[in-house]
């Protein structure tokens, strides 16, 4: 029952999102800002509504079983169309989400775990930081259509490129990723950055657990946009190594028995 609940509080999340009219990615002005993708190659960028509240992911991160949220034909098409014009090996991404009122929380890929620390910059940064990716939202708005924008040049405040690597230089840590983000092993740290309202108290990072197995966030070989925790599965050569045990035990006890 654990995985089949699970993939459900996944489906009925991701259902909600494929029937909402996506008008506009909601940039956390009033809490609870949903998820974007961006993508930028230093010369465009490619912007996609995800349509999952911060709260929504939450709810589904914590249902039992492991989490597997996809983003498939939609944002395979409008991401798969742009990035055949793209300079794939300049091409970087994120997924960012925000609150801009209150206690500030900010979700957002991580490149390395490993280089992710305890705390982030001051409370002060962090929030200014959180308004930046509220305008940068409202930007994207203004040239969205359906779920998608695509921005030519560098210069408009739509252009991914200006959130860089670090938020506006406001984080301590890089939360892009490149195409070769191309598999859970290989893919990003999935995290959020918790800010006081008010006050100076640097920033607490958390990376995304689900049963203690690391959330990630990928886009695989058919440009499908995928974030969860998936569980390792075994390799046909170790199904076959399994039953080949399984039958050598089988015979020791036929041995035995007849002995």
């Amino acid at each position: 029952m654990k995985f089949s609940l699970k993939t459900l509080a996944a489906a009925v999340v991701m259902a909600a999102a494929a029937s909402s009219s996506f008008a506009a990615i909601d940039n956390g002005a009033g809490g609870n800002g949903e998820l974007f993708f961006s993508a930028w190659d230093g010369s465009s960028s490619y912007n996609y509504d995800m349509n999952l509240t911060i709260s929504a992911f939450e709810t589904a991160n914590t249902a039992d079983g492991y989490l597997n949220l996809v983003w498939g034909s939609d944002f395979t098409s409008s991401f798969a169309s742009w990035a055949s014009t793209a300079t794939a090996a300049n091409l970087t991404w994120s997924i960012m989400a925000t609150d801009a009122v209150g206690e500030r929380r900010i979700l957002s890929t991580v490149s390395n775990v490993n280089a992710l620390p305890a705390t982030n910059k001051d409370g002060a940064t962090l929030r200014t930081a959180a308004g930046n990716v509220r305008d940068y939202a409202t930007a994207v708005n203004g040239i969205i259509v359906g779920n998608f924008a695509v921005t030519d040049g560098t210069s408009a405040a739509s252009y991914a490129g200006k959130m860089g690597a670090k938020v506006y230089d406001k984080f301590n840590f890089d939360t892009t990723g490149m195409l070769a983000a191309d598999s859970y092993d290989n893919g990003l740290v999935f995290q959020k950055t918790t800010v006081k309202s008010t006050g100076t108290t640097a920033g607490i990072n958390a990376a995304y657990v689900d049963d203690t197995v690391a959330v990630r966030a990928w886009l695989d070989d058919t440009n499908t946009l995928h974030i969860g925790a998936v569980a390792a599965v075994p390799e046909p050569s170790e199904y076959a190594m399994l039953l080949a045990g399984l039958g050598m035990i089988g015979f020791m006890a036929r041995r035995n028995k007849r002995a």
